[in-house]
């Protein structure tokens, strides 16, 4: 009995601060509303950028025992991370006992006809272990079987639930039927759930089959490779396996991928990449912005005690410890958390959408943020951690002042003596450091972002339209020459059309097609100068593409129509190519190839002589200098897939409609996609770094906002405290501009001692980070002394705001009026 009425007590008591300090918060509606809307900006960016993260970082994958899923990789010496060959692949499935399964992976276009219009779809050719691998089967029919993975057998298809729905109207019959994909007959057995999509944009699924000759090649590298660890297996040891079983299969095979090995990854982390450091970053600079909202309300909750001292010393008077009254600020702390938890959930469900408005489309799992249950939690940890954080200070200065004497004496000044402003300005130093830090890191991060976008591309995106059309597998070499031969002319004749191209691989699209020199000059390399030469760009254009994309040549010529199938073979390289095949050698006449089967075995080698250089172009991304590059001609080496250019003096979206009736006329069942300009490909290719920019900005900005308001509140305060001392001044013949002046310094006194501390502070966190924040950055480096100049004049002079206000009103105070209130 005695233990349940002493929790009984307990509760009462506790229950009586809660009701009392929501009495007292609503007695205050001011200082309450600036302090919930303060941590609600705060919790609420914290708690959208969580829901960000938690899509793309921490929810489950959508299949069984996902940790046990990787990718493999070949490793190369020189350039890293590559996909297989197809003969690794089968030796790595043989070999290897870390896997209950290995399956094999490439992504190709094609375009679904008949029933509607062409439309084009990522097709993924994969192997029998799929989706066992994955775990996850057909919801409709069936998944592959091994006889359907050989040449001639292999025209089956597995579609996606959305195609499923999209195209087919979800009909449940489709099993068993035939559909036409780049013009061939495909039959359908299976249709995957809801959900599924590896990879993301995968719409169907096909066999993968390999003709013997093809599944003994060991050069080419372009499967992607997925398996499943076994019961206990790790990663680490999983990719120690691999890189002993490279080493045995490089053994094996002297001449070809000399030094290669291999590794395992989990799959979370190679489809996430590089996004999780830059996303924890993100999320550490928002924290930085709920520790400035839970300082700015712990100095709120000081003030606010300097104005109830006399209360306090007359509820200590009357009985009350030191503990109930801590208690009591507490109880105002779990209150304000409470409020600012359920505003910034609201906040953070409008946060959520800008943040996913702003984000680029290649965000693993970003467009799935949503605020859940997880979210939920989030925000209510971050409402109670939150108000443990900005009410310990002022309940610990509450229990410091229980002197009745003294409390009724001073009255509001008791805790608003030296040692209680001696507090609040330290308060107003910590959160001038944090916001120095962040201003620092979106200074930095701005800088980058605004340099990377005056980047020369290499080419003039001006008035460029581009789309891409793909040719069905039926399409021979000579169909594929007349073809786009006939589409040049049709778009190249539109009205507003000043020149028409075309290329295999468009830059700033990710393109990526590398391949191994092979001859120079005569001179056949070995296998060991192969494999450590180079391996150019491989590049197929048109002979208008140079001049419709405004590459300037810088020597020789470009194509003409004269360099044709049967005439000589001839390539333009860029300067970079250039000058790694022949130095400082005039590269005109000289002749060379490289080592592929590409174009199938009418081409064994392809190559030729050099006939022009052009300029370098930025092919992966604005940030990366321009690579080696050979282009040769379509018309000799025709490839199946290209993109389309189109200039124009006007708007280039204006020709997209016309051109896609030009296509339609020559093959209707040949979708256009990938449409868009060479300008929105710029934009999208820094979309990254423009995301992460945009965000760190407004999370400066809120530190600044946040710090601006905390120095004018401890201003306001002290200026209330010394109304007296200000009212003497001013009678003993102060005049107003030193008033204002010596308020001024009281308030960029703790200003400048944030803004030293957070420079030190800044300095050592990108120093800590650089491995992080290197990356992020283009020709800018962390400790850029330009910009933490530029950081330490806005803080200044922001502060120099805050302070004038509560100085001018200083120094209109009335010494009679001051006086008479004392």
């Amino acid at each position: 009995m005695a233990r349940g009425s002493l929790l009984t007590d307990v509760m009462d008591s506790l229950l009586s601060d809660l009701r009392y300090a929501a009495r007292t918060l609503l007695k205050s509606p001011g200082f309450t509303l600036v302090a919930v809307v303060t941590l609600a900006l705060g919790i609420g960016a914290n708690t959208a950028l969580f829901s960000v993260i938690d899509a793309a970082l921490l929810r489950p994958y959508p299949y069984p025992e996902p940790d046990q899923l990787v990718r493999v990789y070949a490793t190369s010496p020189r350039s890293g991370d590559w996909s297989a060959s197809p003969a690794d692949f089968f030796d790595w499935r043989e070999l290897t006992h870390s896997f209950s399964a290995l399956a094999a992976v490439n992504g190709n276009s094609m375009a679904l006809s008949g029933e509607g219009p062409a439309e084009h779809l990522l097709a993924v050719s994969v192997t029998e272990d799929f989706f066992r691998v994955l775990g996850v089967g057909p919801t409709l029919g069936r998944a592959f079987v091994p006889e359907e993975m050989t040449t001639g057998h292999d025209h089956e298809v597995v579609l996606g639930d959305a195609l499923w729905r999209s195209r087919f109207g979800a009909d449940r019959r489709v099993v068993g039927r035939t559909i036409q994909l780049d013009g061939e007959t495909y039959l359908v057995v299976g249709v995957m759930p809801r959900g599924f999509a590896y990879p993301a944009t995968a719409a169907l699924w096909t066999p993968l089959s390999f003709q013997p000759d093809l599944r003994a090649m060991r050069g080419g590298h372009y499967l992607g490779v997925v398996g499943r660890m076994r019961d206990g297996v790790t990663v680490a040891a999983a990719s120690s396996e691999m890189a002993a079983v490279a080493a045995r299969i490089d053994a094996a095979n002297p001449n070809v991928n000399i030094g290669w090995s291999a590794r395992a990854e989990s799959l979370r982390d190679a489809t996430v990449g590089d996004v999780r450091p830059a996303l924890l970053v993100l999320l550490g600079a928002v924290g930085f912005v709920l520790l400035i909202a839970c300082v700015n309300v712990a100095n709120l909750l000081l003030s606010r005690g300097t104005g109830r001292a006399r209360e306090h010393a007359v509820r200590a008077a009357l009985g009350a410890s030191a503990l109930r009254l801590a208690r009591g600020v507490m109880a105002e702390s779990l209150w304000l958390g409470a409020a600012g938890a359920v505003l910034g959930l609201g906040l953070a469900v409008w946060g959520t959408d800008a943040i996913i408005s702003l984000a680029p489309g290649d965000i693993p799992g970003l467009a799935g943020s949503h605020v859940d249950l997880a979210v939920l939690g989030f925000a209510a940890a971050l409402g109670l951690v939150t108000s443990v954080l900005f009410g310990l200070l002022p309940a610990w200065r509450a229990t410091h002042v229980w002197s009745l004497a003294q409390g009724l004496r001073e009255g509001g000044a008791a805790v608003g003596g030296r040692q209680g402003r001696r507090s609040r300005q330290g308060l107003v130093v910590a959160e001038v450091a944090l916001a120095v830090v962040l201003v620092v890191g979106a200074g930095l991060l701005l800088k980058s972002f605004l340099r990377l976008r005056s980047v020369d591309p290499g080419f003039d995106p001006r008035g460029v339209a581009t789309f891409d059309v793909s040719l069905p597998n039926a399409y021979t070499p000579a169909q594929a020459r007349q073809f786009f031969r006939a589409l040049l002319g049709r778009v190249g004749a539109l009205p507003g059309v000043r020149s028409a191209g075309a290329i295999f691989g468009l830059p700033l699209t990710d393109f990526d097609y590398s391949i191994s020199l092979h001859e120079v000059d005569g001179h056949v390399l070995s296998p060991q100068e192969e494999e450590a030469g180079f391996s150019p760009q491989l590049r197929v254009v048109s002979p208008g593409f140079f001049r419709t994309l405004g590459i300037p040549l810088l020597e020789g010529r470009t194509f003409t129509d004269a360099d044709r199938d049967g005439s000589e073979y001839v390539v333009v390289v860029s300067a970079s190519a250039a000058r790694r095949l022949f130095g400082s050698a005039d590269p005109i006449g000289h002749a060379f190839s490289l080592g592929t089967h590409l174009f199938g075995p009418s081409y064994p080698r392809v190559g030729g002589r050099v006939v022009g250089v052009v300029q370098d172009v930025r092919e992966l991304s604005l940030a990366q200098n321009g690579r080696p590059v050979v282009y040769f001609v379509h018309d000799q080496f025709p490839a199946a897939p290209m993109s389309i250019v189109l200039r124009t003096d006007g708007d280039p979206t204006a020709l997209i409609k016309p051109a896609r009736a030009a296509l339609a006329a020559l093959d209707p069942s040949i979708p256009m996609y990938n449409v868009s300009t060479m300008g929105e490909w710029i934009s999208g290719s820094i979309a990254r770094r423009r995301f992460y920019a945009s965000l760190v900005v407004v999370f400066a900005a809120l530190a600044i906002g946040l710090a601006s308001v905390g120095v004018y509140g401890v201003l306001a305060q002290a200026v209330g405290e010394r109304t007296r001392e200000i009212g003497l001044r001013v009678a003993l013949g102060a005049a107003p501009g030193e008033v204002t002046a010596l308020v001024v310094r009281q308030g960029l006194a703790p200003t400048a001692l944030g803004v030293a501390g957070g420079i030190v502070l800044a300095l050592g966190l990108t120093r800590a980070l650089a491995h992080v924040l290197t990356p992020m950055l283009y020709r800018v480096a962390p400790a850029d002394l330009a910009t933490y100049v530029i950081v330490t004049a806005l803080i200044l002079a922001v502060a120099l705001l805050a302070a004038w206000v509560p100085a001018r009103r200083a120094a209109k105070v009335d010494p009679v009026v001051a006086l008479r209130s004392e």
